[in-house]
């Protein structure tokens, strides 16, 4: 049956069967009203049967109008294909696809990032992710993250970190060790994990006073069990520069390296930019932090000092839109304008941390072989300045013959931020440095202390 022929034969049909033709898609009821061959009684027949049609149909199509399930859609529009709402429920099914398509890639592009980079998020971010089915535990496996990180994220907990009083001056005789770096560096885990593996070794001996507890807690922070369940410390708060006496030596030793390690806070490159230029302080602790560092540097004690250089940082700009490079570039200012180094500089050292984060061209991640070649060459392209003016510093005084050392630093493998299975084999080169590096001697920073 065609659509001219019904309207042909109008009269011959009974209101039901035309009814169905318009069910059908024949025909419609506006088309068989234009013939004038369709009385009211029939018209008004008809409509009463479409109107209880159009109730069903809505019915049925409010079970799933708002639905968030495609299987479920899908499965109504090949149940209800004559639905006046058909075209409706197609709507919401592409609708539907392309946002399990967007999640599905939004998946694909967060799991990109943390195969990459395992530090990409946080723990909440990652606990959030899990709760709303963004991806699965199994993903994260796949993505090489150890099931105890992946247990850990419960229990993440920032050890507590109680700093010791900052000093007016560091007393003479032994030889003082700076850690320098920007904010979030990582210079607060190296130290801890100088700490451990100097403990671990046999070799450390911490002198009493402010800086007591912070290196009992901070050497503690790190086990050796080969686990992901090691929760790193939040980075030096920036009104503390924090001094740590302690003494070096082998069991076989009679002599002992005499250490005061002085951790500067990451904003002390902050206060470099401010001094060069000519700007005010924001606040008293930049001004006691970089008073601090002055009144050390001014001693008469041998010195050695280690720069941070935060590979993961990637010189992405700051709340004041200012850079790694922006910040150590001042600090080169500062350096070529101030007497920093000098003849009581016995050595300068260069560290990138996070270096088990290089990769190659081909998103490979570097070999520890290789790294300390790709640093090199890493540190030198991006923050050229800084570097030259340690090389001449280097130079000038005659410190490490002359030449600037490079050093690659990982705890191991850290995971969402906090988490971390510690691998100590890089926190064991500094160590022996100091201890090839700094002189023993008879009388030891105790006496010193004690007197």
């Amino acid at each position: 049956m065609d659509k001219q022929n019904i309207l042909n034969h109008i009269n011959e049909f009974s209101a039901e069967q035309l009814y169905n033709f318009i069910k059908e898609g024949l025909v419609t009821l506006e088309e068989l009203r234009k013939t004038e061959l369709l009385d009211n009684s029939m018209r008004k027949a008809i409509s009463r049967l479409l109107e209880t049609d159009a109730k069903v149909d809505d019915n049925a199509w409010e079970k799933v109008r708002y639905s968030s399930n495609l299987h479920d859609v899908l499965d109504w529009i090949n149940q209800n294909r004559n639905n006046r709402n058909i075209n409706e429920a197609k709507k919401l099914a592409d609708y539907l696809k392309k946002r399990i398509d967007d999640i599905d890639q939004e998946k694909k592009k967060i799991l990109a990032k943390i195969c990459r980079n395992p530090n990409s998020y946080a723990p909440f971010e990652i606990k959030s992710f899990l709760d709303d089915a963004t991806f699965s535990k199994q993903d994260l496996i796949n993505c090489m993250i150890p099931q105890s990180a992946i247990d850990n994220l419960d229990q993440v907990h920032a050890p507590q970190l109680y700093l010791g009083k900052t000093p007016e001056k560091i007393p003479e005789g032994f030889t003082e060790v700076y850690l320098w770096g920007h904010t979030g560096s990582g210079k607060t885990c190296a130290l801890g994990a100088i700490l451990h593996m100097a403990d671990k070794k046999g070799y450390l001996n911490i002198a009493s006073g402010p800086g007591y507890d912070y290196a009992h807690t901070l050497k503690n922070i790190f086990s050796d069990d080969n686990i992901a369940d090691d929760f790193l410390p939040a980075p030096t708060p920036l009104e503390t520069t924090q001094y740590l006496p302690f003494t070096l030596n082998r069991a076989s030793e009679k002599k002992k390296r005499s250490v005061s390690l002085i951790e500067l806070s990451g904003e002390i490159f902050k206060c470099f930019y401010y001094v060069n230029g000519n700007l005010d302080f924001p606040s008293q602790f930049h001004e006691d932090t970089y008073n601090s560092m002055k009144s050390f540097l001014r001693s008469n004690n041998r010195k050695i000092h280690f720069f941070f250089i935060d590979f993961d940082r990637n010189n992405r700009p700051d709340e004041n839109g200012r850079t790694q490079s922006d910040y150590l570039s001042a600090a080169s200012t500062y350096f070529n304008n101030n007497d920093v180094f000098g003849k009581s500089t016995d050595a300068i050292y260069v560290v990138l941390t996070k270096s088990d984060l290089l990769h190659d061209e081909n998103e490979k991640t570097i070999s520890p072989e290789r790294r300390q070649e790709v640093a090199k060459n890493y540190v030198n392209e991006n923050y050229r300045s800084f570097i030259n003016t340690l090389k001449d510093k280097c130079r000038k005084y005659s410190i490490n013959g002359g030449k600037l050392p490079f050093l690659t630093f990982s705890l191991g493998r850290v995971y969402f931020k906090e988490i971390c299975n510690f691998e100590g084999s890089e926190a064991l080169k500094i160590v022996e440095i100091l201890m090839e590096r700094i002189r023993g001697t008879r009388q030891n920073i105790f006496d010193f202390l004690n007197k």
